[in-house]
């Protein structure tokens, strides 16, 4: 019996194959929907295929159709986790690549996340996921971090917060009836996922994909690892899972939470787990660069280049802006949460400033230097010959740019130490070795990049042609 026909019976859920009806209509009643497909319905625009009995999609730039079945479901993607734009940016990215292959496509979001421009021109649907409420923080009583410890402190410590999340969940998939989920940086999603035997694809930089192991290899504090304690606090989390899915939760804790399909959107060169084997994850490399919108910069001045994506409130944002107007060359600063002040000062230095996401389609491919907190933008700079300055402002940040660092790739700025942004700025720019470094990872991987697009959404068509 498949996943998808398997009956499973939870104290929340009672879920037939696909799902179809929600045991808890109340919670989705009161998701927000943001809806701006304007496109003709599919009756008007495709024929209904004699041997499925369904819609047909379009293919070979519209030059002929091939069956629902294959090239036209509906996909949900979704994030959790993560208060920046790093994850948005990345399911956005990934639901119009999945829309313009012809599939009908929603993104659920995190409350109180208003669609971007990109999802609105693309014709995607937006719900907002109801609120979690507050439960108190519970200290993992282990010394280091993991991907079962992040879980804990996500919420997976709570019963009573797993159980609300699996009702909210629960609810909008029976409600929208996804043929496959695509989730990024969402463990309760998975699970939900799981209990509704819907097949699932889950993406993301190499710390949102961590190796399927038991139990999950750390990475901080390494050194204190203890895997049989690592194996009782993994059983620990089951054993609160079990109280709310069942017999879900009679598998390893990796299995339980992570997708049928693991697709790593960076290159192995600035993975987290550098060094800890897994074949089931899949390196894709960066997926293309998103068009936010009408605002697309170019460079109009001469050298040195320098591309700044920041955000306001992590750095010393007066001093970089300072530091790089000093360079005296072309400068482009996206800086979510720069206030008139910093406007009024980026004017006077002659440095471009935009205080909301921007299109870096003309600028990212001949900058002389990227400067980022160390997320996935590097890998976009890396796989493209550009050496980074990284400002690390969360810990997987850190592990990223130390491993850009160790490679000879860029350079690290501690971001409380504004005093050294401009030695940091000149450095790497001065940096022949780095350059060489970056030239040769994006010749390696020159292939990749300029599929990564297609490959992702042949991945996730995989799971589907697989699930029927």
């Amino acid at each position: 019996m498949s996943g998808r026909d398997a009956r499973v019976t939870s104290g929340l859920a009672l879920n037939l194959g696909k799902p179809r009806l929600s045991l808890v209509p109340a919670l989705a009643a009161h998701c927000t929907v943001h809806h701006f497909d304007s496109l003709p319905s599919r009756a008007a625009v495709y024929p209904l295929c004699a041997k499925s009995g369904r819609w047909a999609g379009p293919v070979d730039g519209g030059k002929r159709a091939i069956p629902y079945d294959s090239a036209m479901a509906k996909i949900l993607l979704a994030w959790e986790a993560g208060a920046f734009l790093g994850h948005e940016m990345l399911v956005t990215a990934a639901s119009v690549l999945l829309k313009d292959a012809g599939h009908d496509v929603v993104i659920l979001s995190p409350d109180g996340t208003v669609p971007n421009e990109a999802a609105r021109r693309a014709g995607v649907r937006w719900v907002a996921v109801p609120p979690a409420p507050g439960v108190p923080p519970l200290p993992s009583g282990v010394p280091w971090e993991s991907r079962a410890t992040t879980l804990w402190n996500f919420g997976f410590h709570s019963i009573d917060l797993i159980q609300d999340r699996f009702r909210a969940w629960d609810a909008l998939l029976h409600r929208e009836a996804p043929d496959v989920v695509v989730l990024q940086a969402a463990p309760f999603a998975h699970l939900a996922a799981r209990a509704a035997g819907l097949p699932s694809v889950e993406f993301g930089i190499g710390f949102d994909v961590p190796p399927g192991l038991s139990p999950f290899p750390p990475y901080r504090n390494v050194d204190s690892f203890d895997e049989q304690v690592a194996t009782r606090f993994e059983r620990a989390i089951l054993d609160r899972l079990r109280r709310v899915v069942g017999s879900i939760a009679d598998r390893p804790l990796h299995a339980v939470v992570s997708g049928d399909r693991r697709l790593v959107v960076s290159i192995p060169e600035l993975d987290h787990y550098d060094g800890i084997a897994d074949p089931a994850r899949t390196f894709l490399g960066p997926l293309p660069i998103l068009d936010l919108g009408a605002t697309r910069p170019r460079w109009v001045r001469g050298e040195p280049r320098v591309l700044a994506y920041v955000r306001a409130p992590l750095i010393d944002a007066s001093q970089l802006l300072k530091a790089i107007g000093a360079l005296k060359g072309d400068a482009v600063v996206v800086c979510p949460g720069a206030d008139e002040a910093l406007v009024s000062l980026a004017r006077k230095l002659g440095v471009r400033l935009h205080g909301a996401p921007v299109s870096i389609h003309d600028l990212l491919p001949t900058a002389d230097l990227v400067v980022s907190h160390g997320g996935g933008l590097m890998a976009e700079a890396v796989i493209r010959g550009r050496p980074c300055l990284a400002l690390p402002a969360h810990f997987e940040q850190f592990m990223t740019a130390t491993t850009l660092r160790r490679r000879r790739l860029g350079a690290i700025a501690n971001p409380n130490e504004p005093a050294m942004y401009e030695r940091a700025l000149r450095h790497v720019l001065a940096d022949r070795e780095a350059r060489r470094n970056v030239a040769a990872v994006a010749t390696r991987h020159r292939a990749i990049a300029a599929r990564s697009g297609h490959d992702f959404v042949t991945a996730v068509e995989s799971v589907l042609a697989e699930s029927r």
